[in-house]
């Protein structure tokens, strides 16, 4: 009843500004912080309740409502100062708070319907918004070509919903069964989630239209990376008992996640545009998230998902300061310090990613995909420790160093560990050899990255400037949402 409450608030927030506009805005703005209050409150008082209309609020409901509230309220606080005086202002105001009440549904919903019906209504608002300004014809495009993606991952998600009713007369994820089911019908209800979850997650090839979407405006783009965009691992966690039929959907989904994340990393060092490297860097996070889940790692893949979200709503409201105030350079480690920085970063490293193993709680991990969770952990610890170590490699900041980066291990195992104890379901995959092969690949391609100034002298022109000239020339969106010259911008 409290999640029905919850919606009460945002619809009443919705209500007032169609009724009073721009005069209702302080009242739409103090609702949805209710809202996310009473999403605090339900997680920690009513963590479980029954099935009401559809929604089932349990803990990772309550979480998930949280984030997207709260997220919500730090972007219309920002768009209150950023959208001053813009004509379609109040348009933006109806939109962004329909687009929280629908994605708070698809969150929240047990019912395959309702699933459905909060991802078309996200997504169609979503595309409402990044058309902003109708006049200008590369925001037209860019919506066009998002509307293509998103429409086709609801349709499939549709498809699956349907045919499992057909098949099952059940309506609800939480009992899928598919017993009874041909093998043939059930890869294609696999394959058509796999597919809906690559195209809403902008999963290599299906990336275009997030490259393009840069012409959003900042909040719209920060809710965007931050939320929407992430629907893809809600989709493959509220079908996992579906993908479980189809063994082989789990190497797909490491296939694809996994060159996802080295192209859009790779992407995002060559770029120039601020908000083209965040959003290259959300095609490699999306990556990252979708190969978690193809290891059967679905609640480090929601606490993936949930800390992204805040880090990148974070980065694109900073945008215009990050323009003046950061240099765009990735960690290189030479000169005489460059070893001792390696192995301290690798010694806290280790440390890391065994402070995020004990406080997951997770059993030791012997011939398990969790293995590969901890390295990453560990290389990521690591690579931050490295980066503040390297620009003053002194005592003092070793240990400031030292302490943040396990702080940070800590709260990521923290979440992580959170999240797996309100979702009962097997940890990890059983680990092959190839998934230990494409570990390797990750680890050397960060080894690149740290130690390229050793290359030989002669690398830069045999491979890596060819490399930058083709990731370059690949990263660019479709020519018709670009923007060459100032007149074609209306003002």
């Amino acid at each position: 009843m409290l999640y029905l409450i919850l919606f009460g608030c945002l619809a009443s927030g919705l209500l007032g500004l169609s009724l009073f506009g721009l005069r209702a805005l302080k009242a739409a703005l103090v609702l949805t912080g209710v809202a996310f209050f009473l999403s605090l409150i339900g997680g920690i008082w009513f963590p479980e309740e029954a099935l009401i209309m559809g929604i089932r609020p349990n803990p990772t409901t309550w979480l998930l409502g949280s984030v997207i509230s709260f997220i919500s309220l730090i972007v219309q606080s920002y768009a209150r100062r950023h959208l001053a005086g813009n004509r379609r202002e109040i348009f933006f105001w109806q939109v962004i708070l329909g687009l929280t009440m629908s994605l708070l549904l698809f969150a929240a919903s047990d019912h395959m319907l309702l699933t459905v019906t909060g991802l078309l209504l996200s997504n169609g608002l979503l595309i409402r918004l990044l058309a902003l300004n109708p006049q200008w014809s590369a925001a037209r495009a860019s919506a066009r070509q998002a509307s293509y993606h998103l429409g086709a991952a609801t349709i499939l998600l549709l498809i699956v919903a349907l045919t499992v009713y057909g098949q099952s007369g059940q309506w609800y994820w939480s009992n899928l069964a598919l017993s009874d089911t041909p093998v043939w019908l059930t890869r294609i209800l696999v394959i058509a989630m796999l597919l809906a979850s690559c195209l809403q997650s902008a999963i290599f090839p299906f990336h275009r239209w997030l490259i393009g979407s840069a012409n959003a405006p900042t909040p719209v783009s920060a809710f965007m990376h931050a939320g929407l965009v992430n629907g893809g691992a809600l989709i493959l966690f509220k079908g996992h008992a579906l993908l479980l039929t189809q063994e082989w959907s789990f190497t797909w989904l490491i296939l694809l996640g996994g060159l996802t994340a080295l192209v859009g990393t790779t992407w995002m060092l060559v770029q120039s545009d601020v908000k083209r490297t965040l959003t290259c860097s959300t095609m490699g996070q999306m990556g990252f998230m979708i190969m978690q889940c193809g290891l059967g790692l679905f609640p480090a893949a929601i606490a993936h998902m949930i800390w992204h979200g805040f880090f990148k709503a974070s980065l694109f409201l900073s945008a215009g300061s990050t323009v003046k105030a950061a240099r765009n350079r990735s960690l290189s480690l030479k000169g005489p310090k460059a070893l001792p920085v390696f192995a301290f970063g690798l010694i806290l490293g280790t440390l890391g990613a065994g402070i995020f193993w004990l406080l997951t709680g997770a059993p030791m991990p012997i011939y398990s995909t969790y293995n590969l969770l901890l390295v990453f952990c560990g290389i990521t610890c690591a690579h931050a420790v490295m980066t503040i170590l390297h620009t003053n490699p002194t005592v003092g900041r070793a240990v400031l160093a030292g302490a943040l980066g396990l702080a940070g291990a800590a709260v990521y195992g923290l979440a992580v560990g959170w999240v797996e104890h309100h979702i009962p379901m097997d940890l990890g995959r059983p680990l092959a050899g190839w998934h230990l092969a494409l570990l390797g690949l990750f680890v050397l391609g960060w080894l690149l990255m740290l130690f390229r100034s050793y290359l030989p002298s002669n690398a830069g022109r045999s491979w890596l400037t060819p490399l930058y000239v083709r990731a370059l020339g690949a990263s660019r969106p479709a020519s018709t949402t670009w923007t060459t010259q100032r007149t074609q911008f209306p003002s």
